[in-house]
């Protein structure tokens, strides 16, 4: 069986809408965890509580459960082209890790990050990909799919927990 990587044009002028994204469907997956570090599916779900998770702080250091260190860099190719990209922020990369027995397998951190787009929206378990073909896995569902991120007072994605619009449509953190 050959695997073909689907070759997406992501120069193309991003889609500008007032419809929402695709439909939430967090009944079916919010109990079931597909493969996300058990630590970080624990702190995606408690994100969405008012006062729940952890502080900005602790994304900077290592996993309590898995040893995970998460990096900050956002590829240049994420960004290039796109003059009004949005930072997926360093939480929601957090919430994303997968945690791996071998601390070099994912690259620099040793990260390998799932998505919670396509397992929250779509009930779909992709393969873990390495920071540089996550940025372009979030890129294509963004710039591409149409998929909005929930900006906070930063301008970067915020946390459910502090949206305050009820039953937002938006991708957050």
């Amino acid at each position: 069986m050959s695997t073909k990587i689907m070759e997406v044009d992501l120069t193309t002028v991003p889609i500008t809408t007032d419809e929402p994204p695709p439909p939430y469907k967090t009944e079916s997956s919010r109990y079931h965890n597909p493969g996300f570090c058990e630590f970080a599916f624990r702190e995606r779900q408690a994100n969405s509580i008012p006062g729940g998770g952890m502080k900005a702080a602790e994304y900077f250091s290592s996993c309590k459960s898995c040893s995970f260190l998460c990096g900050d860099e956002i590829p240049a190719s994420y960004k290039t082209g796109w003059p009004e990209w949005v930072d997926p922020s360093v939480n929601f990369r957090w919430e994303s890790h997968v945690a791996s027995k071998e601390p070099m397998l994912g690259g620099l951190h040793g990260e390998l990050l799932g998505c919670w787009i396509c397992w929250e929206y779509e009930q779909t378990w992709v393969k873990p990909m390495v920071p540089e073909d996550w940025y372009a896995h979030m890129r294509q569902h963004f710039k591409v799919d149409g998929y909005r991120i929930c900006k906070g007072k930063m301008g970067a994605m915020q946390r459910r927990r502090n949206c305050r619009v009820e039953h937002c449509p938006k991708i957050h953190s």
